[in-house]
């Protein structure tokens, strides 16, 4: 099985839209019309108003539902509990064995070897082994060398009780900000929006929950705003956004990522967008396939989720997205954790950056309140028990729960669905366009009990999100800190609980969370009173 996919999957989707050939003749139209002027530029090329075909502003969607294919089988887990019990076997069985057959050697072959031959090849494999290894330390210590050389400056010192207001933002942007229920802005907001909108690169670090994603696009939205109609449009890359931000202005926003409609993206792609939110397989796939699509106008780059994307493999992606991008352009590289990955992406993308580290994302919020409900005995049961009563008695709505494991995940929903809870589930096993669903529910209050594995704990940003529960202990202190980050997020309160046993790893995790932890763990035994730790 495949690893579980968030935000940034490049998964494959049958594609079901009804307009497909509609749309391929509109673009076979377009290309010989690019080809007769004789233009390979994505802007300088573009037709002229004669042609009628000039870029209109549209208002930016609110929703994506446009992007998401038209499916035929589709199916509510919610409203057909008994039907997917039979399914659940074929959901989650393994991929199947490939169906190549094993090619053999024909024994009867007749084939002569000369030992000269051999010996000769072998001498020469040899010798390009160690020109590698000297190419490879060659390339290691200039690495090491640019890193070594490579300095930041740092962001000057803001004080506490700076406003919005002070900003200089234009009133479109105040407006959203207030929609949004934003007062004042956070640590890495404060520190990141006038550095960035001065034109500077920025290596920004900061914990999950703090407002990174409207630290970048506010200054981004800003310049769009005040660009001159007269001049070719401003095209942003971003990972990660907020439409928000954009819903009193003309901004146009597009979506490119994997598991949505392909001809939706390229349509909108042709329009050229303002701004185009994209993960790094489904961008390069436009690059090669959308006639001409090119990224050597993009003014501004942001990198969010940098340490996530590259523990995801896309390093060959991402430095092949940079190096088609201006070298002239804006970069802004956002990141949870400062790794030594994320560092060499920081020498090849950014130039002379400006730091802004709030923290090292290794502390949970303040206003967070943490519980821990203890296991004497090790027993599945108990702790399945222990859930159902929390969820039918105390937390029936706006609650998230994280298991381990994706089946578990969908045994969860399957369950509580039958004990009469409105149920979702978030894992890698479902396909994108039911993952937005299950999302855009729970939104929307339609469902009030979220099921997730850990593609959920980093990157999703859910407005009212009450509580958290760890139905397992997470692996690692930091895993645990991005779980219980989805709550008491922008200054709101929220509240955690973890089931664990009282002994082996979930004991030696308890004290490491205790020890970084700004106030006392509330921890109850199975069938005992609460007591301050």
């Amino acid at each position: 099985m495949k690893d579980p996919g968030t935000i940034y999957s490049d998964d494959e989707v049958e594609n079901f839209s009804d307009d497909d050939d509609e749309f391929e003749k509109e673009m076979a139209l377009q290309r010989i019309s690019v080809k007769d002027d004789g233009g390979d530029g994505f802007f300088d090329d573009l037709p002229d108003e004669s042609m009628n075909l000039k870029k209109t502003k549209k208002p930016v969607e609110s929703s994506i539902d446009k992007y998401l294919k038209k499916s035929t089988n589709a199916y509510d887990i919610n409203n057909t509990i008994d039907r997917v019990r039979l399914e659940d076997k074929k959901y989650f069985s393994d991929e199947d064995d490939d169906d190549d057959k094993d090619i053999t050697p024909n024994e009867n072959e007749s084939y002569t070897i000369k030992e000269s031959e051999v010996l000769k090849l072998k001498n020469n494999l040899k010798k390009k082994e160690k020109k590698k290894e000297r190419v490879e330390k060659s390339l290691a210590e200039k690495m090491e060398k640019e890193k070594e050389e490579f300095c930041f400056e740092d962001a000057p010192t803001v004080t506490s009780d700076i406003s919005f207001l002070e900003m200089n933002l234009s009133p479109p942007l105040l407006k959203a900000i207030a929609n949004m229920g934003y007062e004042n802005p956070t640590p890495i907001q404060a520190s990141t929006i006038p550095i960035a909108l001065k034109g500077r690169d920025i290596c920004g670090c900061a914990a999950t929950g703090t407002g990174k994603t409207a630290a970048f696009m506010l200054p981004i939205v800003q310049r769009l705003i005040f660009k001159p109609s007269t001049e070719e449009v401003t095209r942003v890359l971003v990972y990660e956004v907020t439409e928000g931000i954009c819903e009193f202005t003309d901004v146009t926003v597009s979506l490119s990522v994997g598991g949505f409609n392909r001809g939706t993206q390229t349509k909108e792609l042709m329009d050229n967008p303002d701004i185009i939110i994209a993960t790094p397989g489904r961008l390069i796939d436009h690059l090669h396939n959308t006639p001409d699509f090119n990224l050597k106008d993009i003014e501004v780059l942001v990198l969010d989720e940098a340490d996530r994307m590259l523990d995801k493999f896309f390093i060959e992606q991402l430095t092949e997205i940079v190096r088609q991008c201006s070298f002239t352009r804006q970069t802004m590289l956002f990141s949870a954790t400062m790794t030594d990955k994320v560092k060499d992406l920081v020498v090849v993308s950014l130039k002379s950056p400006v730091r802004v580290f709030v923290n090292n994302n290794t502390e949970v919020a303040q206003n967070l309140r943490q519980e821990f409900i203890r296991l004497k005995v090790k027993n599945d049961e108990n702790r399945l028990a222990v859930l159902a009563h929390l969820l039918m008695n105390n937390f029936k709505e706006e609650t998230i729960v994280f298991v381990q494991q994706k089946y578990e995940c969908h045994r969860m929903h399957i369950i509580f669905g039958l004990m009469g809870l409105k149920c979702g589930e978030l894992h890698g096993n479902l396909k994108q366009q039911k993952r937005l669903e299950y999302l855009k529910k729970f939104k929307d209050k339609e469902v009030h009990i979220l099921f997730a594995t850990d593609v959920a704990a980093r990157g999703l940003d859910i407005k009212g999100v009450k509580t958290v529960i760890n139905y397992t202990v997470p692996v690692s202190y930091e895993m645990y800190v991005h779980r219980v980050g989805r709550t008491a997020r922008a200054g709101f309160s929220g509240r955690s609980i973890t089931i664990s046993y009282d002994s082996g790893e979930d004991f030696t995790m308890l004290r490491k969370i205790q020890k970084n932890s700004f106030a006392p763990l509330s921890n109850f035994a199975l069938c005992g009173k609460a007591e301050k730790t």
